[in-house]
């Protein structure tokens, strides 16, 4: 029961942590303070409210969409006004899904929709929209004669007064009651009647006449940037002169970690700060030659912690990564960094990262200043902690930083470009732009799914992001067929007595027994107990001076899988106090004479780890 609490608190985090963006009603732009204008009202957004500004093809889409549910540009710039400051704010969602803030309100959705299997991007106009659809008669609309309107209520066709419908029963559609008093959004069944998704209570509501630049917008917001560069400069400088470590900075090529690179160089020059980028092997190319360019730009050193393709050996031995199976970063994140800072920075590092509540429950549950469990003697610090969306662009364009083009491509989340918590409407866009890589990775996801007896919903609907799909996603899937297995690697598969039987499934290193005798090292207990080993056609063959007790056979399991499934990432070596462990150039990893057995090796290699999870949720 306290581990549900516990889960259940998390998931309620982010309703009670709400960024606030507040509006000028006489400027019609936004605010980051509500004291930087007399007229500002706050904008009612779903929290956590981190908006962002539409721009480069994130504008292009929205403008392409609107303009297509409306039919002609005319009709729907003549509805709603076009403007240069446009905001959205990414809400809960089967996939992406972002309210879209004109003038101060929310004035529709910008959906990726899957119903039907259609993946179609798609607008919904909400409350200020919908009144002004029914004041011009334009898009589809439906003025109805009844008292009231409620959610879920089915409109009979009879009490529709005036009307224009679409052909589509997906369509959405403008709702208003013949008194005034109500209006909603719904749409159509078969036999004209219209279902109401939503409903409102009739309010005031208005568009402005002034049409501001993003410029003008950064501009009235100087005081609130001026203060937050000051309070983060300082938090930079104490804790500097309080840990007294070399200082790095973590850089994903990312806005926020483009502002905290900017806020160190300022809180203690160019000279004392180096920036770490993770060359995951999947990351875009612009990504990495933005990351050389910026680091030259400010004159600071530039650390590369490279994982090679330590992702494409991993995938063939793990399968794809998902969102509840994040094998991926231990393997190309946490085990090169490690290694880099490791050896440049043996004595330990502050570390500062483009961290922001704003963005997940755990990021808000998280303190400014942490030690990193993962990283040995690393102290993680998040100047822009309490930084929303807004404020970090505003910062950029006020700083004239240079900006990773990605995000005029529609990007809104960079770093790996295949990883799992992307959403459908992610992947379309990387459909457009890198047809390459999408198809790349749509042939490896065709390869698994034929090996692993799941159907074409399983690739189309994403459902590789999960191993366990949440249900408003598998409500849109007919199939239902989900991969027979999440691993390729190899199993015990009988234990009598004190014989051991091993598969071995696609060892992706040579077979020998001197691989697992090498490896038993790292197992004094095992080694004891261990007998004899034999290799035959049908695997291995293991025998033990006595009955395996479970956790001794899980033992012996992740030996078995590090000796025949290595994938080389070498988090193992990272953290061995003895420094017994090294690559074996037959493949995989060999340890030497100095092993002192502390099998702390055994409980931080992620095959061993993930590989564990997979079979204690009874996946296989």
């Amino acid at each position: 029961m306290v581990g549900q609490a516990a889960s259940r608190s998390k998931a309620d985090v982010m309703k009670h942590v709400s960024a606030e963006t507040f509006w000028s009603a006489a400027l019609n732009l936004p605010l980051l303070r509500s004291d930087l204008d007399s007229l500002a009202l706050r904008v009612r957004v779903t929290p956590p409210g981190d908006v962002i500004p539409c721009i480069g093809y994130h504008y292009k889409l929205l403008s392409r969409v609107i303009e297509e549910y409306f039919g002609s540009r005319s009709e729907a710039w003549r509805t709603l006004p076009r403007r240069k400051v446009i905001l959205s704010n990414k809400v809960p969602y089967p996939d992406h899904a972002e309210e879209i803030i004109v003038d101060g309100q929310v004035v529709g959705h910008l959906v990726f929709s899957l119903r039907r299997g259609e993946k179609r991007w798609r607008f919904r106009p909400l409350y200020a929209l919908v009144h002004k659809m029914l004041e011009e008669k334009s898009g589809y609309y439906a003025v109805v004669d009844l008292p009231k309107l409620s959610r879920g209520y089915t409109v009979k066709e009879g009490v529709i007064v005036s009307r224009k419908l679409p052909e589509d029963s997906d369509e959405y559609i403008a709702l208003g009651t013949v008194n005034g008093r109500f209006l909603g959004v719904g749409v159509r069944l078969r036999g004209g009647r219209i279902f109401v998704l939503k409903s409102w209570v009739r309010r005031p509501y208005s568009f402005h006449d002034a049409n501001p630049s993003l410029r003008e917008a950064v501009e009235r917001n100087e005081a609130a940037l001026r203060d937050l560069e000051e309070e983060a400069v300082r938090f930079v400088q104490e804790l500097s002169s309080k840990y007294r470590r070399p200082v790095v900075v973590s850089f994903s090529g990312g806005k926020d970690s483009l502002a905290t690179l900017n806020i160190a160089v300022k809180a203690l020059g160019p000279e004392k700060v180096t920036v770490l980028f993770n060359d995951t092997g999947i990351e875009f190319p612009e990504t990495i030659e933005y990351v050389y360019r910026v680091a030259d730009a400010l004159g600071v050193e530039l650390l590369v912690a490279s994982a090679g393709d330590s992702f494409w050996r991993a995938v063939e031995v793990f399968g794809p990564p998902a969102r509840d199976y994040r094998w991926c970063c231990k393997v190309t994140k946490l085990a090169p960094i490690a290694r880099v800072l490791k050896e440049k920075f043996p004595g330990g590092v502050l570390s500062l990262v483009g961290q922001r509540k704003y963005e997940s429950a755990a990021r808000a549950l998280s303190p400014r200043v942490w030690r990193n469990v993962w990283l040995p003697n690393v102290v993680a610090a998040s100047p822009i902690h309490e930084w929303n969306a807004l404020a970090v662009w505003f910062y950029i364009y006020r700083e004239r930083l240079p900006i990773n083009k990605l995000y005029f491509m529609g990007f809104d989340r960079l770093g790996c470009w295949l990883c799992p918590a992307i959403e459908l409407g992610e992947l379309d866009i990387l459909e457009r732009w890198k047809p390459g890589l999408s198809q790349k990775w749509k042939r490896y996801l065709e390869s698994y799914a034929e090996k692993s007896g799941s159907g074409e919903e399983w690739i189309n609907f994403g459902l590789w992001r999960w191993i366990s799909p949440p249900k408003d996603i598998l409500r849109f899937v007919e199939q239902k067929n989900l991969p027979a297995s999440r691993d390729s690697a190899s199993r015990i598969e009988s234990v009598s007595g004190t014989t051991v039987r091993i598969i071995l499934k696609n060892a992706k290193t040579e077979v020998s027994l001197f691989k697992l005798q090498n490896l038993l090292k790292t197992s004094p207990r095992l080694k004891e107990i261990v007998t004899s080993l034999s290799l035959g056609e049908s695997g291995l063959t293991v025998i033990t001076s006595r009955p395996l007790r479970n956790e001794e056979l899980a033992e012996l399991e992740r030996v078995l899988l590090r000796a025949y499934n290595c994938v080389e990432c070498l988090e193992c070596a990272n953290w061995c106090p003895s420094k017994a462990i090294s690559p074996d150039p037959r493949g995989g990893i060999i340890v030497g004479g100095q092993c002192t057995g502390c099998g702390l090796c055994n409980s931080k290699c992620p095959l061993a780890e993930y590989v564990q999870r997979i079979r204690e949720r009874g996946i296989r």
